[in-house]
């Protein structure tokens, strides 16, 4: 079990920012030429991705202040996974548009983004500003570096990574800018290669590190109101926030870059989490209530799944029914 936890641990600050790293340079590709070239319009997922934090969190502790369960884990159903969503996007949505997967791509970056400072805020008290300036200056260089320099871009990228890990923010953010920073032409070669690799081992692995803990189940904790207000904060929350979030901005800045029918599957897929709510778990100092917790988390991803899958076939029933209605 401590190898496990131990490498649980190296996978999800090693080799899963590699996941990380080509989600950066899928968003920046959709930032450049995708759904969100148009002016400030991925503030929308954005606002989409708070909305999907907030919901679940103030549901959740609603619950607990008016049941045994604890306050401290409001965190947890808050969090969502982005290899998992856009697995069980390609998996269980394959029709989908392009525009589905991009708005999720971004709303998961952020929501991604979003948990991972909470953590670094809430939880560590310690951050070294030091280790973070120059990751900065060496993001910078790899910047400059990158499209003339790729061998050193790569040691570089690897460099930043190293000093990054040890900052006090989780090192998944610092894979996200390195995808940002490098251009859209110098990243093809690095997109075919790592993308088997990302797909067929280290999704695999992180998966199997995460599902990996001592289960302690029994009916009582089943129906315990940690369980069931985790289950309701995660699968109510998200795609109640996200949905809402997401059309008021829209509204706002005028511009619709996803149709409501559209946003209610991105919905469900944020309800996807398992690793970060894991991660808040473990450093809310729950006590005996963690086991119940961890099962809260666990229960709500098939749940989270065939929810997925309804909102999948409803979404393609409605689109077949509007082609008939053309012809």
């Amino acid at each position: 079990m401590e190898f496990m936890a131990t490498a649980r641990d190296w996978i999800t600050t090693g080799p899963l920012v590699l996941f990380f790293f080509l989600a950066g340079i899928e968003l920046r590709a959709e930032l450049l030429d995708g759904a969100f070239r148009k002016r400030f319009s991925f503030l929308i997922p954005f606002a989409a991705a708070m909305g999907g934090m907030i919901a679940p969190a103030l549901i959740y502790f609603l619950i607990a202040k008016n049941t045994s369960a604890p306050e401290s884990a409001w965190g947890v159903p808050m969090a969502t996974d982005l290899p998992l969503a856009l697995l069980a996007l390609s998996l269980l949505a394959k029709s989908v548009s392009n525009r589905i997967r991009g708005f999720l791509l971004a709303l998961a970056i952020a929501d991604d983004l979003g948990s991972i400072l909470v953590v670094a805020v809430v939880y560590h008290h310690h951050i070294e500003v030091v280790r973070l300036v120059i990751s900065a200056l060496l993001l910078l260089l790899f910047w400059k570096i990158a499209p003339r320099f790729p061998i050193v871009a790569v040691l570089i990228g690897l460099l930043t990574w190293g000093v990054f890990k040890e900052s006090g923010i989780h090192p998944t953010v610092i894979g996200v800018l390195l995808g940002l920073a490098i251009n859209h032409n110098e990243s093809q070669w690095l997109v075919k290669r790592l993308t088997p690799v990302i797909n067929y081992l280290v999704i695999p692995a992180f998966i199997v590190t995460t599902l990996w803990i001592p289960w302690k189940i029994s009916t009582a904790l089943i129906f315990s109101p940690v369980v069931l207000g985790l289950v309701i904060a995660r699968l109510i929350g998200k795609p109640l926030g996200i949905w809402l979030f997401a059309t008021i901005a829209m509204k706002t800045m005028g511009h619709k870059v996803i149709s409501g029918k559209d946003l209610f599957l991105v919905g469900t897929l944020g309800t996807i989490g398992l690793s970060v709510s894991m991660l808040f778990a473990n450093l809310a100092e729950l006590g005996s209530n963690l086991n119940g917790v961890l099962l809260g988390t666990l229960i709500t991803l098939p749940a989270a799944l065939v929810l997925i899958l309804l909102s999948a076939q409803l979404l393609r029933a409605s689109r077949i029914q509007e082609r008939n209605q053309e012809y």
